[in-house]
C-alpha cells in the first residue's frame, strides 16, 4: 500500500480538531494554511518558489517531504526534528548552487536555531570570527538551493557534502 500524500495526513491529523479559516497549522517540517469553506477543509501549501507564496498544487512540499523520508530510510535514521522557520548559521562565502557548498548538523534544535551551519569546503573567511556568519531560515535556504531540502531532518553530527558531481552524506 502507498504512504498517504502529506496533504492526506495533514487533513487527516486536523479531522478531530476544531480548525479556522486561515488558521496556520504546522505539521512535520511544513506549514500549511487552512482554509474553510462550508464547514469544509481544504490546505494550501508553500510553494518553495518565493516568500510566503501558497499555492494548492503540492508537488513541491510532495517532493521535498518523499526526499527527506527517503534520505532518512536510506541513513537507517528517525528525524532530528526542525522546522522550515527555524534558522542555520550560514557562512559569508555560501551563495546558493555554490559547487562546493556543505551543511553540518552541529547540535539538536534550540529554541529558533536548527542546529545546521552551511558553509564552503576551504572557506576563504574565517568563519571563527562572527561578522563572516549571518543567519537565514531553513525555508528561505530550501527556495534559493532546492539541493538542501533532502537533509533538513538529519540527525546531529551529520555533514553533507554538495558539489557539482556528487553528493556525499557521511554520518557522525
Amino acid at each position: 500500500m502507498k504512504d498517504k500524500s502529506i496533504c492526506a495526513q495533514v487533513l487527516e491529523f486536523l479531522a478531530s480538531r476544531q480548525v479556522k479559516d486561515g488558521e496556520t497549522v504546522e505539521y512535520g517540517w511544513f506549514i500549511f494554511n487552512a482554509i474553510v469553506k462550508n464547514e469544509q477543509l481544504d490546505l494550501q501549501t508553500l510553494d518553495f518558489e518565493k516568500m510566503a507564496s501558497y499555492t494548492t498544487d503540492f508537488t513541491a512540499v510532495e517532493k521535498i517531504h518523499a526526499q527527506q523520508m527517503a534520505v532518512l530510510a536510506e541513513e537507517k535514521r528517525n528525524s532530528c526534528w526542525c522546522a522550515l522557520w527555524h534558522s542555520a548559521t550560514i557562512s559569508r562565502s555560501y551563495t546558493p548552487g555554490h559547487q562546493s557548498a556543505f551543511l553540518h548538523r552541529m547540535t539538536e534544535k534550540e529554541d529558533n536555531d536548527s542546529g545546521w551551519r552551511v558553509g564552503v569546503i576551504d572557506d576563504p573567511l574565517d568563519v571563527n570570527d562572527p561578522e563572516n556568519l549571518h543567519l537565514q531560515s531553513l525555508y528561505e535556504l530550501t527556495i534559493y538551493d532546492h539541493r538542501l531540502a533532502p537533509y533538513w531532518l538529519l540527525p546531529v553530527g551529520y555533514h553533507v557534502y554538495l558539489n557539482d558531481m556528487n553528493t556525499v552524506v557521511l554520518e557522525p
